[in-house]
């Protein structure tokens, strides 16, 4: 039986042992769509990978792509669907982490979404293997922060 493994946790893991520097990290991570569930979308856009959650940013772009697709929709109502996200980068931000609850030591990664599509259907909603757990309470990740 295989180990499952958080796709967050590996991807922040590599920013982190790159010094921050997001261009170091390998075209076959960064061109990877990813496939999250929304795990709250009103105070705070959280997204996990049923591991950890991480907070998503949202261009623009991203945001007038969504409203021209889905016009009755707003982004709160993704809460608990699945949004495949094609077009993504991530930014390495000084933060007050006594204010930014997801940070730790002042150091905030960004997932900036630049472009997505939610997967929204009338079937049975998904339901998740485990709590997630924010990501930069993880120890690994604080050691490495």
């Amino acid at each position: 039986m295989s180990k499952q493994v958080s796709a967050f946790k590996d991807l922040y893991t590599q920013v982190l042992l790159n010094g921050g520097d997001v261009s170091k990290l390998p075209s076959s991570i960064v061109n990877k769509t990813i496939k999250c569930y929304v795990k709250e979308s009103k105070k705070f856009f959280l997204v996990t990978d049923d591991f950890f959650y991480v907070p998503a940013y949202f261009t623009q772009k991203a945001y007038n792509d969504f409203k021209s697709k889905f016009p009755n929709m707003n982004l709160t109502d993704l809460e608990t669907k699945v949004l495949l996200i094609s077009e993504w980068s991530l930014e390495l931000v000084r933060v007050n982490s006594s204010e930014i609850f997801t940070s730790y030591g002042g150091i905030e990664i960004r997932l900036i979404v630049k472009s997505f599509k939610p997967q929204i259907s009338d079937a049975a909603p998904i339901v998740l293997n485990r709590t997630p757990v924010n990501l930069y309470r993880d120890d690994e990740i604080k050691t490495l922060i």
